[in-house]
């Protein structure tokens, strides 16, 4: 799974629309079965452009990790601590992540 797949799901996620927020609930609930969606969400923490987009990914996260923690390897945990780092250095608007 690639970042810029999840991307357009999550925009559509914070439309004011309400057939396009159940269409793109569907299409996250489908994606997030791939176990390289965690991945690909850390990586929009860092790269995305929109802070939507950022925080919601950030939000996605926590609630994957929560429960899935304590079943990462310690090489993933160690990745996923360098990109949350990452994304607390690079990240310019409060509140954010």
């Amino acid at each position: 799974m690639e970042p810029s797949g999840l991307e357009p799901i999550l925009r559509d996620l914070l439309l004011p629309d309400t057939q396009r927020i159940r269409q793109a609930t569907e299409r996250l609930r489908l994606a997030l079965r791939d176990p390289a969606a965690l991945p690909a969400l850390c990586e929009l923490v860092v790269t995305a452009n929109d802070p939507q987009i950022r925080q919601l990914a950030v939000l996605l996260v926590r609630r994957r990790l929560s429960t899935r923690w304590r079943r990462l390897g310690p090489d993933r945990r160690e990745e996923l601590k360098s990109l949350a780092l990452r994304a607390l250095q690079k990240e310019n608007v409060w509140g954010c992540c």
